[in-house]
Order: C-alpha cells, then structure tokens, then sequence
C-alpha cells in the first residue's frame, strides 16, 4: 500500500473527512491520496496558514481532531501560527509537512540549507507541539502515525507535526495497522474519588461557593455533568473565556466570563471579592483570566484547582499557595466522581445565587447605561439575528471583547476564539473550519485590521459557495492597541489609525471583487436593516462601520482590583454591592 494512502486512509478511518491545506511539489503525493480516496475531501486555502487555522476551527466546533497539511520550507513554516493556536488551546490537529527526498540530504553538520525550499519543520515546531516527527523510514509511519495520533487526542490535548520526506510519500508500506495500543495515562480512580472528596468537604464548609470552568473540561458528557452538579447545589457558574459556549448565555446559573481587564464586571466581583470557595475545573488562571496582581486574586477565597496539565499547577495563585488546593487529574474523572458521591451531599446555596443575581442584574443595568458600549448592544442584536448559526469564530481586538461580553449565544451554539496565542486573522479560516465540522451556516466576527491578516480566504468562501457570514467591525483602526497609546503614549497612535501607519480598504468593494454578496453600513443603521442582508442564502460580507474612537468596556485600569473596573460604577452601586 503506497504510504500517503495509508496515511488518508488511517485518518478516514479515525473519522478525519476534511484535509486543509495548500498544494506544493513536496506535499504533492499526500495530495492525490486525499483527492483519490472517496471518504476524503481536500480543501484548498490560499494561504497555509489559512489551513492550519481553519483546521482549528474545525477542531473547536467539532470537538474531534482535525487535519491540515504543507508543502516544505515557506508552506511548512506558514503553518506555524496555526500550530501553535492549537498547542496554546489544546486542539488535537495533525499537522503534515512535506520535505526533501531523503535522498538528499547531505549530512553536513552546519550546512544552513540541505536543498532547495528545505526548512527543519520538526526543529521550528518543537516547543509548540506536543510531538514532532520526521519519517525517514517507510517501515516507520505505522508506528509514528498511530502514536502521533495518539498523542493528539490524550491527555492535555494538542497539535502534533509529522514531517513527510517526498520519497517516503510515495514508498510503500508492507503491513498497515490501524489501531496500535498505547499506555493509557488515566487518573487513578482512587485518585479521582479522594479530589472530588476534597471538593466535597470543601463545599460543606463553604457559605459562598463558585465553579470556575475552562477549557480544560473538554468533554461535553463531563461539563453538562458538572452543570447537573451546580444545578443540584444552586452554584454560580463562571467561565473563561475559552469556556463561553458551554452555558448559554440565559442560563440561570451563568454568570459571565472572569478577565483580568474586559471581563463582565458581575464576574469579576463575585469571585475577587464575594465569594468564599473558588472551585476551578480545566481553567489555567493565568494573568488574562485574574489579573497581573495575581497574589491579590480572591484572597479572602479557598481555592481549589482541578487540572490534568502539571505545569498550570506549578503557578500559585495565593502568596506561598496559602488556603489552596492543587489536585492533578483528568477533570473529567474527579466530575464522575462528584456526580456519584454527590448525591449524599445536598447542601444548596439558593442565598447565596441571590446575591449574585442582584450583583448581575445592578453591574448589568451600569453597562447598559454606559454610552461608549454601543458596539456591545449592537453585537447583542446580530446576536439575535444569527440564532441559526451553529457556530461564531471571532477574531482578536476589540471586537473579540464586545463579542464574549455580548453575544447571546444560544444553547448548543459555539463561539469559537484564537485564547491563548491571541492570533489575528483567525476568524475567517476559522468560520470556513467549522462549517465543514458542523454543516449548517456559520459566522466570522472580525475587526478591520484583523480581517485583512487573511482576507484572501474570501476565495474559498466564494469558490465554495460557503454559508458564512462575515461580520467587520470597522472603526478604520487597530483600536485595543490605539486604547493603550490614549492611556500610556500621549495618543501618539503610531502604526494603529490613519495617517500614522495604518490604513483600511472598503471591504464591502473587496468582496464584491471576489463576486460576494456584500453591504455597508452605519452602526446605528444595524438593528433596522441588517436582518435581510443576513437572512440571505449563502456567503455574506456585511461591514459596519464605527467611530474611530471606539474603545472596549468596562476595562481595568492598571493598579484597580479587576473587580472595580472604568468607567467605575457609581459609588452607591458599587458600595451597596460590595456589602452584600
């Protein structure tokens, strides 16, 4: 059996139906396996790192593993960005390269380049894959392959990378095996059974308790079983950012995303400043999700940390880690725990969910009353236009921000985000991925400077004839970064508004250039007369346009409790609040 169609082949059998890549001389026999076999479908990007975000997104809107591919040198390394977005946000995506024939390679140590568009891809990827693997045996893809699979979809899931010589492609492979066993790190169950006792005795003892949910809980029979559990008990639930689409955004037990500088401030406070128990599942607390002042984070609070990943758990979140509870596990298997022995425990906090609903609804009825955060209602009504849509990729500025604070998102709806490589140009390769994963319409929310990262894509939307539509928030700025030069560099916004650096097309003109549907409009104009540009058929660019000086809020200032965020809200509010 020629190599590349096994390894089509072992994917299709592992349920992997779309490859996303771009073609090159040294991927090209990868290619024709995928385009030959009957139970794949490729998909060509215009730029590699197109693919390697669109299998993101593929991979997030799925929950399955996704696939992308290469050619060597320039294709290889533009799929790096991508790569890594997968490592940072635990996505099982396996990564193809093509390379050299192995043939030619000198062995000269030092030598820069062995030949031409030749890179060491496994060299490039290694700090942000979980496994990196170049063949140079065909005997040897059985065993690397199944591993490589393996690895991906374990454990703290991640990217792996296997580099494909051009003569390894096309060789073949005399005994293919599609199911090679590996040692299972699963948590011990003793393990599992003495966290969620921790947990449980903790909650006992606890007055004021709060779940903390991540990605890391990346199983949805594990986070509608944690969902039952704090239903049972009446605890307010608090995501990051990564972990939005678990509850919908009505839910009676959510109660926002926590965010060192835009989280919704009724998040922040409940757990800075209210609550007694911070129970975290798969959430990496990190300066992002707590604030810089890490040490200051909840102090008054026992916390209690439920990650598989050791490494999360080396950083302390309390001074000396001082009233807090470091327990490495599967969070899937200490939730099973809890669920079982849950049930002979059924102390409720019903008291305690008023006072956070009476948080919410006062710092909700702040921002609404807050006059700069037009974009955040604007957001709330497409919401209410796009309730079909099975899933929201949104890309990073400002308008990631008004998105996870304002999007409604519906029951089974998924926003999809670039957490922690932040990448911009994610969210059109992204939307493109989770259509194939999910087969109904998607969205893409972007910002001008962040749509233009990949705007070319807009050739596989239209070559497709994908249901995607595009959303550009276009103030004519990169407005996160002209925020930061208003408060630290005397608005000097080099590189970040016109006239200094920067500039913005008419996008609505560009997609009309590539034959799709577009319109333009004010903000003030959406509510009215998006709706029937939206309810159309097929691919859609709909761009709005915005003051330059719209800006992101409510927002920490540098030094402030991320709980006591700008504008602050009225001293009454916020005193009556904090007494509760």
């Amino acid at each position: 059996m020629k190599l590349s169609d096994y390894i089509v082949a072992f994917l299709q059998k592992k349920g992997v139906r779309h490859f996303f890549g771009y073609q090159g001389t040294m991927i090209a026999h990868l290619v024709d396996s995928i385009e030959r076999n009957p139970l794949t479908e490729n998909h060509s990007c215009y730029n590699e790192q197109g693919a390697a975000f669109a299998a993101c997104g593929y991979a997030q809107a799925k929950e399955e593993c996704a696939c992308a591919y290469a050619t060597s040198g320039p294709g290889a390394v533009n799929l790096l960005s991508g790569v890594a977005d997968a490592y940072y946000d635990s996505l099982p995506v396996i990564f193809f390269t093509g390379q050299l024939n192995t043939y030619e390679y000198s062995g000269i140590e030092g030598l820069r380049q062995q030949g031409f568009q030749e890179t060491d891809i496994v060299a490039m990827a290694g700090s942000i894959t979980k496994y990196a693997v170049q063949i140079r045996k065909p005997e040897d893809i059985v065993k690397e392959l199944n591993k490589a699979y393996h690895i991906a979809n374990t454990g703290r899931k991640g990217p792996v990378l296997i580099d494909l010589p051009m003569d390894m492609q096309r060789s073949e492979v005399a005994n293919p095996v599609y199911d090679m066993e590996f040692e299972e790190c699963h948590t011990d169950p003793a393990q599992a059974e003495a966290a969620a006792d921790v947990i449980l005795e903790a909650l006992e003892q606890s007055v004021r308790p709060v779940i903390m949910l991540g990605h890391g809980v990346d199983s949805t029979e594990s986070q509608q079983a944690l969902l039952r559990f704090t239903r049972e008990r009446q605890i307010p639930v608090i995501t990051s950012v990564l972990a939005k689409s678990v509850l919908s955004y009505d839910h009676p037990l959510n109660f926002g995303c926590i965010g060192g500088a835009y989280g919704h401030r009724y998040a922040n406070m409940i757990a800075n400043a209210k609550s007694d128990l911070i129970l975290c599942f798969g959430i990496s607390m990190c300066t992002r999700q707590i604030g810089t002042k890490v040490h200051e984070f909840a102090k008054n609070a026992r916390i209690i940390r439920v990650d598989i990943d050791p490494y999360n758990l080396k950083r302390d979140i309390h001074e000396d880690g001082v009233n807090e509870v470091k327990l490495q596990a599967e969070t899937g298997a200490v939730i099973r725990c809890l669920s079982e022995k849950g049930s002979s425990v059924k102390k409720e906090f019903g008291d305690w969910l008023e006072v956070c609903r009476e948080i919410k609804e006062n710092l909700q009825a702040v921002d609404d009353q807050t006059p700069e955060r037009y974009t955040n209602r604007m957001i709330a009504d497409l919401s209410d236009m796009l309730q079909d849509t099975s899933a929201i990729a949104v890309d990073v500025g400002q308008h990631m921000v008004w998105s996870y604070q304002s999007f409604k998102n519906r029951e089974g709806q998924k926003l999809l985000f670039s957490g922690g490589h932040g990448a911009m140009g994610y969210g059109l390769p992204a939307a493109i991925g989770a259509y194939y994963a999910t087969g109904r319409p998607v969205v893409c929310i972007c910002g001008d400077g962040a749509f233009q990262m990949n705007i070319q894509e807009l050739e596989w939307v239209k070559r497709e004839n994908l249901p995607i539509k595009m959303l550009i928030m276009n103030n004519e700025a990169l407005g996160m970064i002209r925020h930061l030069q208003r408060d630290y560099f005397d608005c000097l916004f080099a590189g970040t508004t016109d006239g200094c650096g920067f500039a913005s097309c008419n996008f609505s003109k560009v997609a009309d250039a590539y034959g799709i549907p577009s319109k333009r409009m004010w903000c003030d104009e959406v509510k009215e007369t998006a709706p029937e540009f939206l309810e159309k058929e097929g691919p859609g660019l709909l761009e709005i346009m915005l003051e330059h000086g719209t800006y992101a809020y409510p927002k920490t200032c540098l030094g402030e409790p991320i709980h006591n965020q700008q504008p602050y809200a009225p001293k009454e509010v916020y005193e009556k609040l904090m007494s509760l």
